[in-house]
C-alpha cells in the first residue's frame, strides 16, 4: 500500500522495486504523504548520500505527531565541518542558506548534489548542468560550447575571467578546484607544487621526464622555495646552480664562462645528465644533440662514428685539433673524453694527458 502512494506521486512506476530505492525510502516512507517532490528527487538520484534516508538527518522532535516542524531541520555545518560559504564576503549568510544556493541536499542529477537550477546573485536562478569536474568542457566548471553557462560561470558578475555574459579573459581550461578549493569558498589556494603546472606548463613537461633533478627532489619547490603565497612574477625563488653545483660555470681557456644553462635544462630532457636536446653553438643557431651514452665516439655519445660533427662534444669544435664541427679533424682516442677530460675542469685536459 505505501510503495503503491510513493511510485503514484514520485511517477516513476515500477522503481521503488529496485533495492537502491529501497535504501533511499528506508523506513522514511511515510515522509511521502508531505513531502513528495523530496522524496521524489531522493529516489530518482540517489539522495544526499548513500545509506541516508529521511530519519538520519531529520530527527524527530515530537515523537508520534505531524505537523509544522515536528522534525528537525540540520545545518549543513553539522556534517561538513570547515566549509564556508561562497563568495567570502557572503560569511554573515546562515551557513545552511549559504550551501542551499548552489546544492540540492535531497538529490540531484548533478555532481556533488549541485543543483540543477542554481540561486545567482539578485536572487535570479538558473539552470545548470555539471556532470564532469573538467575545467572547461559541456557540462564543466565552465562550458566552452555555451560561454556563461558553467556551474561556476553562472555567478561570474565582476571577474576577469569567465563571467556570466560569456565574455572575460582567457584563462586556465584545468579543473577549477585545483587552484579554488570548495573548502576555502574557491578563494585562490596558495600555490603548491601540484598546481605548478598550470602556469607553467613546459617546465612541469620537462620536469616528468627521467632527470637527476626529479630523483633528487621529486617536487618543484625542492628548488624553488616560496617568497609570496599568491602566484605572479617573482612569487618563487629561482635557485642558482651554485646552491647545490660546486662548479659555477665552464669554458675553455680565453673564453668568457659559460652558464650550466648553456648546455643543460635543469628541469629535465630526454638526454643524460640533464643535457639539453638542441644547445646554441658558436657558429650561430643551435645543433641538435642525442645523448644517451658515455662511450666515446659512438652514435648518441660525446663523437659520431656515422656522422662526424653532431656529437655533444664536437658541435662546438672549431679551432680544435680533434673532432670538430665541420666534420674534419686529426685521429684521436675514441673512448670516453671524459677520461681526459673532465667536466668539472671546464673539460680542459686534465695533467699529464697527451
Amino acid at each position: 500500500m505505501l510503495l503503491a502512494v510513493v511510485v503514484g506521486v514520485a511517477g516513476m512506476a515500477g522503481t521503488l522495486a529496485r533495492a537502491a530505492t529501497a535504501a533511499i525510502v528506508g523506513q522514511s516512507g511515510v515522509c511521502v504523504l508531505c513531502h513528495a517532490e523530496q522524496v521524489a528527487v531522493g529516489v530518482e538520484t540517489g539522495g544526499h548520500a548513500a545509506g541516508l534516508d529521511c530519519v538520519a538527518c531529520h530527527g524527530d522532535r515530537r515523537p508520534g505527531r505531524v505537523g509544522r516542524r515536528h522534525r528537525a531541520v540540520p545545518r549543513c555545518a553539522s556534517c561538513h565541518q570547515g566549509e564556508v560559504n561562497h563568495p567570502p564576503r557572503a560569511r554573515r549568510v546562515k551557513a545552511m542558506r549559504g550551501c542551499l544556493a548552489c546544492h540540492d541536499v535531497h538529490g540531484s542529477r548533478n555532481l556533488s548534489l549541485v543543483g540543477e537550477m542554481v540561486r545567482a546573485p539578485r536572487r535570479r536562478t538558473f539552470p545548470v548542468r555539471f556532470t564532469t569536474a573538467e575545467g572547461a568542457a559541456p557540462g564543466g566548471f565552465t562550458d566552452p560550447t555555451a560561454p556563461g553557462q558553467g556551474v561556476c560561470e553562472t555567478c561570474h558578475g565582476r571577474t576577469t575571467v569567465y563571467r556570466a555574459d560569456g565574455h572575460g579573459e582567457i584563462h586556465f581550461t584545468a579543473s577549477c578546484t585545483l587552484c579554488h578549493e570548495h573548502a576555502r569558498a574557491f578563494a585562490p589556494v596558495a600555490v603548491r607544487d601540484e598546481t605548478c603546472g598550470l602556469c607553467h606548463p613546459a617546465q612541469a613537461l620537462r620536469f616528468a621526464k627521467p632527470s637527476l633533478h626529479l630523483s633528487t627532489f621529486g617536487v618543484c619547490s625542492g628548488c624553488h622555495e616560496e617568497r609570496a603565497a599568491a602566484a605572479g612574477p617573482g612569487h618563487r625563488r629561482v635557485s642558482a646552480c651554485t646552491d647545490c653545483h660546486d662548479t659555477a660555470t665552464l669554458a675553455p681557456a680565453g673564453l668568457p664562462a659559460f652558464p650550466c644553462t648553456q648546455c643543460h635544462d635543469p628541469h629535465g630532457t630526454d638526454n643524460l645528465s640533464l643535457v639539453l636536446e638542441a644547445i646554441p653553438v658558436p657558429q650561430g643557431g643551435t645543433r641538435p644533440i642525442a645523448f644517451d651514452n658515455l662511450l666515446g665516439r659512438t652514435e648518441g655519445s660525446f663523437a659520431s662514428a656515422s656522422a662526424p660533427g653532431t656529437g655533444i662534444c664536437e658541435i662546438c669544435h672549431t679551432k680544435t685539433r680533434f673532432y670538430r664541427a665541420d666534420g674534419s679533424g686529426e685521429s684521436h682516442f675514441t673512448f670516453s673524453c671524459l677520461a681526459c677530460h673532465p667536466h668539472e675542469t671546464g673539460f680542459v685536459p686534465a695533467a699529464g694527458t697527451p
